[in-house]
């Protein structure tokens, strides 16, 4: 049977599954009153957890990085979902190294020994789209070896495929789950990952904005070790931002790790104008230093730059959200490249509010998820009644980057108040 032929039938399974035991749960609801309704959806939500985390195992790729996705979403998604699908995080199953090492050596273009002095076979750390060796180079210096699955680029063309079959169908079945500007969102995104000489041209840029600050680390690459599918760089060990156990061993507080998490990432965005737009718990490490915690950031494949007009524009959008005013709202996204079905600036301010009006609402960094619920509720109504026909995919990828740190922030029960942190960057525009 074809690769793509089989992928499709895997997913098809898989989406008709998940689908139909919800859909019957519904229909099971509204005939008997939802009688036992929170203990059924407590069972489904595991069982359907666990589908996605087999069926990602199973086929690697995409459906891997949509389940990191959804694993980082302790704030919106149940605690099944966060505890079985985080595990693909850091844990996805790696390849042998019989198949990575011959793909090191035609992609460095010499032997594996002419590289490096050692190489573990049993990665540290395997994902989506490439597994990371720990090494030593000639002269002695630990690094990390990040290799590229040597198939993926035939795998992610073939997924992107799929899933956009069945993102298109499922619209036409559930109108309230129009998903195509999110999938437009992976085909520009995707590619960005699968180049590691961007990825390390990205880390000595991220590394030169934060020269100066011991609190946050970017791995250094090595460029005559480094191509299109081999990344060579430093090799940091840390503890997994996520990991509560580990940090409180360590005499780590976690509402300081909350405030740095926050405060790096509001910089890259409102300050450098260059931000990581992945920051799942894998790529997020902890280090207890003499100097204080530091963050160590990780898989920088997947990072944006702002021109100065467009990051001026990001700061006039949440300008408008914080004073609370729709048209202003509504305009500052159109001066963004957004653009509604008919006029109207509801959708913009559901959108708004569900992205940082709550979080300025509730003076936390994470979302409160009655607020959620609602704003949800009202943002599908929005959708529904005038919807968004284009987004342009930076300004995605920030309201991305947003729901994971959400995420975060709920798991290491943030106590920063996102105003406070935001403040000190208004100022940096013509916007006052």
């Amino acid at each position: 049977m074809p690769v793509r032929t089989r992928r499709f039938l895997r997913v098809a399974r898989l989406v008709v599954s998940v689908y139909a035991d919800y859909k019957a749960r519904q229909i099971h609801g509204r005939i008997t009153g939802g009688s036992a309704q929170a203990d059924w959806y407590d069972h489904q939500h595991e069982r359907a957890a666990r589908r996605l985390r087999d069926a990602a195992v199973d086929m690697e790729g995409l459906l891997i990085k949509v389940c990191q996705f959804m694993g980082s979403r302790a704030d919106v998604l149940p605690p099944s979902f966060i505890r079985v699908l985080g595990e693909l995080h850091d844990r996805v199953p790696p390849r042998p190294f019989g198949q990575i090492r011959p793909h090191i050596e035609a992609s460095l273009g010499r032997p594996l020994e002419q590289c490096y002095a050692t190489v573990d076979e049993t990665p540290v750390a395997s994902a989506s789209l490439a597994q990371v060796h720990r090494g030593r180079t000639t002269d002695g210096r630990d690094v990390a070896i990040k290799v590229q699955y040597p198939d993926i680029d035939r795998v992610v063309a073939t997924d992107l495929a799929n899933f956009s079959f069945f993102v298109h169908l499922l619209v036409r079945i559930e109108r309230n789950f129009d998903l195509r500007i999110v999938l437009e969102e992976v085909k520009n995104l995707i590619p960005l990952e699968l180049d590691f000489v961007r990825e390390a041209a990205n880390a000595r840029r991220f590394a030169a904005d934060f020269a100066g600050d011991p609190s946050v680390r970017f791995p250094v690459p090595i460029a005559e070790l480094t191509s299109r599918h081999v990344l060579t760089m430093d090799f940091i060990e840390g503890v997994k931002i996520t990991d509560l156990d580990a940090l409180a061993a360590l005499g780590i507080d976690k509402h300081e790790v909350a405030e740095l998490l926050t405060r790096v990432c509001v910089r890259q965005i409102l300050e450098h104008g260059f931000f990581h737009g992945d920051p799942h718990p894998g790529n997020l490490l902890i280090r207890k230093e003499p100097t204080g915690i530091q963050l160590v950031v990780l898989d920088l494949g997947l990072a944006k730059a702002f021109t100065p007009e467009l990051r001026d524009g990001i700061i006039r959008l949440t300008v408008a959200i914080i004073g609370k005013d729709p048209h202003a709202t509504g305009e500052a996204f159109r001066a963004l490249g957004f653009r509604l079905r008919d006029g109207g600036d509801d959708t913009f301010v559901a959108l708004g509010e569900l992205f940082l009006g709550q979080a300025l609402q509730s003076g936390r960094a994470y979302a409160n998820m009655e607020m959620v619920d609602r704003i949800q509720t009202e943002l599908l109504a929005a959708i529904r009644a005038n919807p968004i026909v284009r987004a342009p995919s930076d300004l995605m990828l920030v309201l991305r980057v947003m729901g994971l740190l959400s995420g975060i922030g709920k798991t290491l029960d943030s106590q920063v108040n996102p105003l406070a942190a935001i403040l000190p960057f208004l100022g940096a525009s013509g916007t006052k």
